[in-house]
């Protein structure tokens, strides 16, 4: 087995500072890192373009666990040239998405804009689907699976 160790760190100003101003009252600094158990990586950069797509599909993915205990963890990062939003959306397993780019489609979860990244944790319980503002539209991605 291999590890992974992921760390976040959030950090902004007071919303009182005259350079870079920040959403609170006070400074806020909050950082988080844990140390993961993985087995295998599936990485890929990918043209996402403009009719949704399964990106990952659950069923092909299911290791055979109990929900926590199999899985994977997601990286997302929208690396697009230009300013071309992606869309992440869930599915259930084998369901298709007709659009995502529709604000209120109930199985968009999230835009990713230009430069964005995404972590979560992915018990492969349904698909992950991916659709794009623009044909342009680019995404790079890990998906970690729990070890």
């Amino acid at each position: 087995m291999a590890v992974i160790t992921p760390t976040l760190t959030l950090t902004s100003n007071a919303s009182t500072a005259s350079t870079n101003p920040g959403p609170l009252s006070v400074s806020l600094s909050l950082s988080a890192t844990d140390v993961l158990t993985v087995d295998k990586v599936q990485a890929e950069t990918l043209t996402v373009g403009t009719t949704p797509a399964v990106l990952f599909d659950g069923s092909a993915q299911d290791d055979g666990g109990t929900a926590g205990q199999h899985g994977g963890f997601v990286y997302l990062k929208n690396i697009s040239a230009a300013d071309h939003d992606v869309y992440i959306g869930a599915v259930a397993d084998g369901t298709s998405a007709s659009t995502l780019d529709d604000a209120n489609d109930a199985v968009r979860l999230f835009t990713l804009k230009q430069g964005e990244f995404a972590f979560f944790p992915y018990d492969y319980t349904m698909d992950i689907v991916v659709d794009g503002e623009n044909a342009a539209s680019v995404l790079e991605y890990f998906l970690f699976n729990r070890g």
